[in-house]
């Protein structure tokens, strides 16, 4: 099969193929995703030349998504701090290729330093041929699976030009599906294993990948220096955008029009400072720009905490209910987390209620029950032991964990996330719906002390989470 176009960076929403008269596709589309909603997968559907235009033209003419986490916002020729880039988007800093795990991207790395001329690159016609990430054995790494599969997955290939702690962005590319894979090259030796027999050093080698070009820059720069000029992009606003993105207006904003008009200022600010740098950094070193940022998030998130109150000590508010707000309030489980993955079916039988990460990119999921859970805790001789709703959940929590350790490789090459020392939260019950006469420090101690013999699970409840939040905002 072959394609004349690719929009990898432009994907078509349910509403716009609707728009489009194509509902049928929308169906075949979600019958085939089937239990492995995280996996691509291919479904033959049989279109008219009348829908087959209609699917073209909205392709063609499809806005690039500017919400998280699909958005992009950086042009080609564009140089950002390699580190910032990795904070905004996602994947490792320190390898030539990886996918995000954070973003619907996979990053490619090309080196032109002088002293790396044995890693080079070149055109040949209107391929790119450059080196992957390095290997030995000539096998295929997790980190070079993530370029060679990044059309099957149905994401962009996004290519820079490194330099030192910079990198300039060069466009997108697609690697070339006759051929990906043009030879190898001499990438050096490293040190052998370090629970190796062997003291011989490893010969390592780089796959000669074998990319076109979908848009961008026309051509590496042949400039001695192509850096020297290059416009230059801060992501730091893109990072705390990103944290804290939410494209429904809340209901503070509804409730006056003043308010509207604040809010769409702020968000014309953010636009001006994404593209001038400078201006950015004069505005960070000034005392009333870090004290608007710090009272902006601190209501932001008051605003969200009590939202989340009311909607878990409602009796009638569903798991539903509770996980579309705590998917947009991922960081009242820590700031050691970053913003959810996007993806919640990480293995081929199991679907998590939220996905987080830790900043060494190490995977923590969150299993969302019910609030109304009357027999939370119940006595058993003379001490309180947890119900069965929360034993049930905390098998259930078992099962994923294990099937995250069991399919860690494919995980790790698919998404670059790694599910290896995964833990996982659940939240589970309210103090105000137990029934009998508990305590809530009885319903805290009984689950304290669950707490203290697992070792990668933790049970909390929906006042305890709230609880434990609001003090850190009155710190």
């Amino acid at each position: 099969m072959s394609f004349n176009q690719l929009f990898f960076a432009t994907p078509l929403s349910s509403d716009s193929l609707r728009d489009a008269g194509l509902e049928r596709v929308v169906r075949a589309a979600r019958a085939a995703r089937g239990w492995e909603e995280w996996q691509a997968k291919l479904a033959p559907v049989a279109l008219t030349e009348a829908e087959w235009q209609r699917l073209e033209e909205a392709a063609r003419t499809a806005n690039p998504p500017t919400g998280w986490p699909t958005a992009w916002s950086i042009a080609p020729g564009t140089v950002v701090k390699r580190n910032e880039l990795h904070e905004a988007y996602g994947g490792n800093s320190r390898v030539t290729a990886s996918a995000s795990g954070v973003t619907p991207n996979t990053f490619l790395f090309i080196n032109s330093d002088s002293d790396q001329a044995k890693l080079p690159f070149k055109w040949k016609g209107d391929v790119l041929i450059t080196p992957g990430h390095p290997c030995d054995d000539r096998r295929v790494s997790l980190e070079n699976q993530s370029v060679l599969t990044h059309r099957q997955r149905g994401v962009p290939l996004r290519v820079f030009e490194r330099r030192g702690g910079e990198c300039r962005y060069l466009g997108e590319f697609a690697v070339d599906p006759v051929k990906p894979i043009d030879g190898w090259v001499d990438a050096g030796e490293r040190p052998p294993y370090q629970y190796s027999r062997s003291r011989t050093p490893r010969k390592m080698e780089a796959p000669l990948l074998r990319l076109r070009q979908l848009n961008g820059m026309s051509a590496i720069a042949n400039s001695s220096d192509p850096f020297e000029f290059a416009s230059r992009q801060s992501l730091s606003i893109q990072v705390a955008a990103n944290s804290s993105s939410d494209d429904s207006p809340t209901e503070a904003d509804q409730a006056s029009g003043t308010q509207s008009s604040a809010v769409e200022a702020v968000r014309r600010l953010l636009h001006i400072l994404e593209n001038d740098p400078g201006l950015a950094q004069s505005l960070g070193g000034l005392d009333d720009a870090r004290a608007l940022a710090t009272l902006t998030q601190h209501a932001r998130r008051q605003a969200d905490l009590a939202s989340l109150r009311a909607i878990v000590e409602d009796p009638q508010s569903t798991e539903h209910d509770i996980q579309k707000k705590l998917e947009r309030m991922t960081w009242i489980f820590g700031g050691e987390f970053l913003p959810s993955t996007g993806r919640r079916r990480l293995t081929a039988q199991d679907q998590l209620d939220l996905v987080l990460l830790r900043p060494d990119g190490t995977l923590h999921g969150v299993e969302i029950k019910k609030s109304q859970i009357k027999k939370l805790v119940r006595r058993h001789l003379s001490h309180l032991v947890p119900g069965p709703d929360v034993y049930e959940a905390f098998g259930q929590a078992g099962n994923y964990l294990r099937s995250l350790d069991e399919e860690r490789s494919t995980i790790l090459a698919n998404l670059g996330v790694d599910s290896r020392r995964a833990s996982m939260t659940v939240v589970i019950g309210h103090t105000k719906f137990v029934g009998g006469d508990v305590s809530t420090a009885e319903i805290a101690e009984t689950l304290r002390t669950m707490n203290s013999t697992l070792s990668r699970v933790t049970i909390t409840t929906y006042d305890q989470l709230i609880g434990n939040a609001q003090r850190t905002l009155s710190l």
